[in-house]
């Protein structure tokens, strides 16, 4: 490709023809994106005919910000033109969740009493990164849960007692999300009652779980039998765990407990107050399983066994 041959254009043309400074042309020529065909005898790059549309390909998708990498591995037919875009866009909606998180962080150190505010900053600082926040509250349920519970089961539990971070924040969810965290994170942090019971504890969770599946989908479809239902399973693994019966006299004894257990203070009572800002305390139809579903469910029964409400309006 010595001579400049018909079949092939220089880069004054291709500036010409699509409006790009030839220094800039000349840049994507030497990282590789446009490959030089040859040169004339006086030095001048000559590119082959297909040099056009791949240039003007280039150009548009510098035009959306596409970073230059990503834009090599299309040119080089290591990716589609379509999984660009598809990776390109999960990338940006996690840029925007990230951006949407920090706003609503400003807005609760903003929206709050001079006094409250550095209060507030030792405690959203905690949830500025994501997805650190969650992992730590994946941990602190790993080591709560009783040791020996079999990984799927310990997995479930843990599913459905850790949210994610909202999809949609607010500053309450926020804020609550930071107030989990910290609980967390605690001196005071509890772990879950340990294997001294008489029954299995891995039929305990089984049995905990199945009857928040139960609660979650009569609380959904608001059905009142499906909820008495859930009440039972409830109940029952309880007496099981214990070696009772699920009699009238275990019940007076289980709601004495679950009293207790929601005062004022208590770590449980203020754990699930705090997941239910984030999760709603009605779960749509869809939210029978999954990261924090057990909030609603496990409120809702708390609230029939005990007569205590744990849901954050019954401060």
């Amino acid at each position: 490709m010595g001579a400049q041959g018909g079949n092939t254009v220089g880069i004054g043309e291709l500036a010409a023809r699509t409006g790009l400074p030839v220094k800039t042309i000349r840049h994507y020529s030497d990282i590789g994106l446009l490959p030089e065909s040859g040169r004339t005898p006086g030095g001048h790059r000559r590119y082959a005919a297909d040099a056009l549309p791949r240039l003007r390909l280039i150009q548009r998708l510098r035009a959306l910000g596409t970073p230059i990498a990503a834009i090599a591995a299309v040119m080089a037919g290591e990716r589609s033109l379509g999984e660009l875009v598809t990776r390109e866009l999960d990338v940006v909606r996690e840029q925007l969740r990230e951006a949407t998180w920090r706003r609503e962080l400003l807005r609760a150190l903003d929206d709050c009493p001079a006094p409250e505010r550095l209060r507030r900053l030792g405690l959203l600082a905690g949830v500025g990164k994501l997805d650190d926040a969650h992992d730590r509250l994946v941990r602190y349920w790993h080591w709560a849960l009783p040791a020996g519970l079999p990984r799927r089961l310990a997995q479930a539990v843990i599913d459905g007692a850790v949210p994610t971070p909202p999809a949609a924040p607010t500053t309450a969810t926020v804020l609550a999300y930071a107030e989990l965290r910290a609980l967390a994170t605690a001196d005071d942090r509890r772990r879950q009652p340990q294997p001294h019971q008489v029954g299995d504890v891995a039929s305990f969770y089984a049995g905990l779980l199945d009857a928040c599946a139960l609660a979650g989908e009569a609380l959904a479809a608001d059905c009142p039998d499906r909820l008495a239902e859930a009440h039972g399973h409830f109940v029952r693994a309880y007496a099981r765990i214990d070696g009772h019966d699920d009699t009238p006299v275990f019940r007076s004894r289980l709601r004495a407990l679950f009293r207790r257990g929601t005062r004022a203070g208590s770590f449980s009572l203020r754990y699930w107050r705090q997941a239910l800002v984030i999760t709603g305390e009605t779960p749509p139809p869809t939210a029978a399983s999954g990261q924090g579903h057990l909030a609603a469910p496990l409120a809702t029964l708390y609230h029939q066994v005990a007569g205590v409400s744990l849901s954050a309006n019954a401060r």
